[in-house]
């Protein structure tokens, strides 16, 4: 079914070249560095918002939609869409339209809006998920839940940037799941879970980050985010469609979630 491209060593090779990084996007990190800095207010982060007006025009869409204004009153100010939003969901709508728009996937754009607002659900509901499991926040970071349900498949961006420019050509472009893992490694010898743990790794996200993105299709695995964003993967395959708009995902994503409350039984045991 599936020509091999590459085989293991070579992709791993094709990978782990540095000299022509793709980089992470500048507003990216400006995002990150004001979401963990304590001094920094939403001024600060309306500031870096506002610089690029496809976020900026995201941002009002969000405050005005109905998941944030039941009462139906529209504003146009990015300083009263932050306020409406709050900092935490204004740094994750911002956080992910830095990485759509400043990743140059080797595909259309129709793809690209797809590849981000998957990684976007999954992230909502990572997030969600280890609120019910912890509160408060006391063994693990919600914040760190969000951003690795984000960046769960940037193996795949990984994959098509340096390995394969037609991978989100191909049929495995829109599979999921095992099934996707089988045919990546048909394909390069390697799948996108060890490519992305591979990327974050030369970008110097923390170690137990890249770990739980390697391990993120291991519903055993040991590390217990890993097998949340394993489930929360899943939920979001099942649970939404594959083509949403990005400024709809928040409410799909509480919709199904009451619709269809995941069993984290397997993942708290």
């Amino acid at each position: 079914m599936h020509d091999a491209v590459f085989d293991r060593v070579s992709t791993m090779e094709l990978l782990a070249f540095s000299e022509d990084l793709p980089s992470l996007p500048d507003r990216f990190i400006k995002i990150q560095k004001i979401a963990q800095d304590p001094n920094s207010d939403a001024d600060d982060l309306a500031e870096v918002i506002k610089s690029d007006q496809a976020t900026t025009v995201m941002i009002l869409k969000f405050a005005n939609s109905s998941a944030y204004n039941p009462s139906g009153i529209p504003i146009g100010e990015l300083s009263k869409a932050i306020a409406r939003l709050g900092s935490k969901e204004t740094v994750h709508i911002a956080t992910a339209m830095s990485l759509m728009y400043g990743i140059i996937l080797p595909t259309g754009m129709a793809n690209i809006r797809a590849f981000w607002s998957h990684a976007y659900a999954v992230g909502l509901v990572c997030e969600q998920l280890v609120h019910q499991i912890d509160p408060i926040g006391n063994q693990y970071n919600h914040e760190r839940a969000f951003m690795v349900g984000l960046l769960h498949d940037i193996g795949r961006a990984a994959l098509g940037m340096r390995v394969d420019f037609s991978y989100f050509e191909r049929e495995l472009g829109h599979l999921h799941s095992e099934e996707l893992i089988r045919a990546e490694e048909a394909l390069y010898g390697v799948n996108h879970a060890e490519a992305g743990q591979q990327l974050l790794s030369l970008w110097l996200f923390p170690d137990d980050l890249c770990k739980v993105v390697a391990e993120h299709h291991n519903p055993d695995s040991k590390l217990q985010l890993a097998r949340i964003c394993n489930l929360a993967n899943h939920f979001v395959v099942e649970n939404l469609p594959a083509r949403l708009s990005f400024d709809s995902i928040y409410i799909e994503v509480q919709k199904a979630l009451d619709k269809n409350p995941p069993d984290l039984t397997a993942i708290t045991n």
